[in-house]
């Protein structure tokens, strides 16, 4: 598997004022994989931080990093204040293959350190 599907739960701003950073922290839950669950750090494209995603070897928690387009980045507080009953997607292909079985469990010996290829973000917006 090179795509890794989830909702999102929670989304938080923050502002770190010694490094000038505001980001967006997103809390989700993952659908392709059993009892999955990622920490998604969002900055926009001026920072340096590599879009990579970290996969802990003992259970499916992942933390993982994205740079979203500037414009796109901005309009986010809009865009989450919308009230839907459908959650927000968020679907990452990754560079390594992970194995996975049928029934959705990971399986892996070791965390593994991967680097997001691309990505696509799904909204709803009524």
């Amino acid at each position: 598997m090179n795509k890794l599907e989830m909702l999102i739960q929670t989304a938080e701003a923050q502002y770190e004022s010694n490094s000038n950073i505001y980001c967006y922290h997103l809390s989700c839950s993952l659908l392709n994989i059993y009892k999955g669950r990622c920490k998604l750090f969002i900055t926009n494209k001026d920072t340096n931080i590599r879009e990579e995603i970290l996969i802990k070897h003992d259970r499916a928690i992942m933390e993982g990093n994205l740079r979203l387009d500037n414009e796109f980045f901005n309009s986010l507080p809009i865009q989450f204040s919308n009230k839907s009953d459908k959650p927000a997607k968020v679907e990452l292909y990754i560079e390594d293959k992970l194995n996975v079985s049928a029934q959705g469990v990971l399986f892996i010996d070791q965390e593994v350190k991967t680097k997001i290829l691309s990505y696509q973000i799904f909204i709803p917006i009524f």
